[in-house]
């Protein structure tokens, strides 16, 4: 109970200092990283994967070197190529969608990705497509929502705490 007060903690005082959605995003996505078992290996850190790095979370994360996720560094990637699947499966931990590259995902393209990586988007339409999680925007807040049959598939564990806060689709 005190790991996920503190770690709630985190995540209010850093949404608290972050002016723009993406931020408050980027701060969940860091979080959410330390309540995950991943199934492959971070020997050279949390592998974060983004396909823009214009905007969005991957902007905010790019350049906090002191942030840690199970005593080992995140490691931000930009992903250029959609369809690089392979590239992905080698190289993520966590795969991060927005808004904007969400046009170029599909059910058959997450289908390739591997059930040991986290993939992330932002909408309800994600989630339907096979996404594991969606940090979706209601109101002024941002909630966490699990796929229930993408996580029953996957092989990354996500703490029980942090289920106790997500909400789950289909619901």
């Amino acid at each position: 109970m005190k790991y996920i007060l503190c770690g709630l903690i985190l995540i209010m005082s850093f949404t608290a200092q972050s002016k723009t959605i993406e931020e408050v995003r980027s701060a969940f996505i860091y979080q959410l990283s330390k309540f995950i078992e991943f199934a492959k290996p971070i020997d050279k850190g949390v592998q974060f994967c983004f396909f823009n790095d214009e905007s969005g979370p991957a902007l905010s994360l790019m350049n906090r070197k002191e942030l840690l996720s199970h005593n080992k560094e995140i490691v931000v990637n930009i992903i250029k190529n959609f369809s690089n699947v392979t590239e992905l499966n080698l190289n993520c931990n966590i795969i991060y969608v927005d808004d904007k590259s969400f046009s170029a995902v599909d059910a058959q393209w997450l289908s390739k990705i591997d059930n040991n990586i986290v993939v992330i988007g932002e909408t309800v339409n994600f989630l339907e497509l096979g996404g594991l999680a969606a940090l979706i925007k209601e109101g002024n807040k941002i909630k966490l929502y699990i796929n229930r049959a993408k996580l029953s598939e996957s092989q990354t564990k996500i703490g029980s705490r942090l289920l106790a806060l997500a909400k789950f689709f289909p619901e």
